[in-house]
């Protein structure tokens, strides 16, 4: 082997590189604090480029579309009009959406509690009088005399509230409410902090770009830094596209909801049918909050009826999430309906809520690259036959 300063610089380098990574290997716990903490300290900028690479969606259409005229325009002072006209109406547009599934989905709620507190006597009497027959039926030797007393609930929340708050680990329930309140908190505060930063990001995304391209430029080799930004491109095609499609097979699924609700005659269709469609943004969790919410509102005007619900709504899930997600999402980033399905089961496999949450944009984004690749490959091949 010729050992020229470029080579000696080569093994070096890998010899370096093998000592940092088993020195990480041998230390994860110290490695996962320190991510930890940067992710901490962090947190409310990630959220920041997170929903400005959100926004930026909607902002662009605006742009290229409703704004179109801005934005060709010849006069400097209408065309400078533009940016700040498009975040404003996303920015309109978006807190206007979730105040109007706020004002669908609260008052339902609120009429839905207040109709179960008022049944809640009638429910407790009929389900008295159900075990009354079942022990009388089967000759059970049951005493259900503490059942009809009307003291019963309140001298056992009394008792369960004095045992809750007089245990050894009283202090602990404390200390856990505390902590569960400090972290909403703190969820809200980045959350706040996040959204400014993210407007910044977005009314001067061209400026940013164009820094951050000339700072890798600048320390990157030509061909890494050619690749890098073949790969940032690629990746932000690929989540943008995804977020395109997800949102896209959830307004399907609440038509298709509202239309199933529609022909069984289920009780108030049109918000359940949103509330279903919203909650499904929302990965792994977010159908099992809409059905939750859609069979509590229908039990109670019928809990038959509940039931047929769940049921319809498991069927309508099983059918989009097999055909309908694998269509739509996979048409929207590139990838073969099989390919999409795998990325939601291996990524939730590996990575939980937010494996699902990112296992088809980086699966997308990795097919894309491997296309390209097996192009060029095939394009090289070609020209040297040739």
């Amino acid at each position: 082997m010729d050992l020229s300063k470029k080579n000696i610089k080569k093994i070096l380098g890998i010899i370096t590189f093998a000592i940092v990574l088993f020195t990480l290997s041998q230390n994860l716990s110290s490695v996962a604090s320190f991510f930890s903490t940067c992710l901490a300290v962090f947190a409310s900028t990630i959220v920041g480029f997170c929903l400005a690479f959100i926004l930026n969606i909607p902002m662009t259409l605006l742009e290229n579309n409703v704004f179109k005229g801005l934005k060709n325009s010849e006069n400097k002072v209408t065309n400078k009009m533009l940016r700040p006209l498009s975040l404003i109406s996303t920015i309109i547009l978006t807190f206007g959406f979730i105040v109007l599934l706020l004002f669908i989905i609260i008052p339902q709620l609120h009429d839905s509690i207040m109709l179960i507190i008022e049944r809640v006597p009638v429910y407790y009497e009929s389900i008295v009088k159900w075990i009354d027959d079942v022990v009388l039926r089967f000759g059970l030797d049951i005493s259900t005399e503490i059942l009809h007393n009307p003291k019963f609930n309140i001298n056992t929340i009394t008792d369960m509230a004095e045992k809750i708050f007089t245990f050894d680990g009283a202090s602990d329930i404390l200390n856990t409410t505390l902590g569960i309140t400090s972290s909403v908190f703190s969820g809200i505060a980045n959350f706040a902090i996040g959204f400014i930063i993210a407007v910044y990001i977005l009314a001067e995304k061209e400026k940013i770009g164009s820094f951050a391209k000339r700072l890798l430029q600048k320390i990157m080799p030509e061909k890494i830094y050619n690749n890098t930004l073949n790969v940032c491109s690629v990746a932000s095609d690929s989540f943008a596209n995804f977020i395109t499609g997800q949102v896209t097979d959830a307004f399907f699924l609440a038509i298709l909801c509202f239309i199933g609700m529609s022909i069984f005659r289920f009780p108030n269709a049109a918000v359940i049918s949103v509330i279903i469609g919203v909650t499904a943004l929302i990965p792994v969790i977010g159908p099992f909050i809409g059905e939750f919410i859609g069979c509590f509102i229908i039990f109670m005007e019928s809990p038959l009826k509940a039931l047929l619900f769940l049921i319809f709504v498991l069927i309508l899930q099983a059918i989009d999430n097999n055909f309908i997600y694998p269509k739509i999402v996979g048409k929207s980033v590139g990838l073969p309906g099989i390919l999409v399905l795998l990325a939601v089961v291996i990524g939730g496999n590996l990575g939980g809520i937010l494996g699902i949450l990112l296992g088809v944009p980086i699966a997308s984004a990795t097919y894309a690259l491997v296309v390209a690749w097996l192009n060029n490959k095939e394009t090289v091949e070609i020209k040297r036959e040739n």
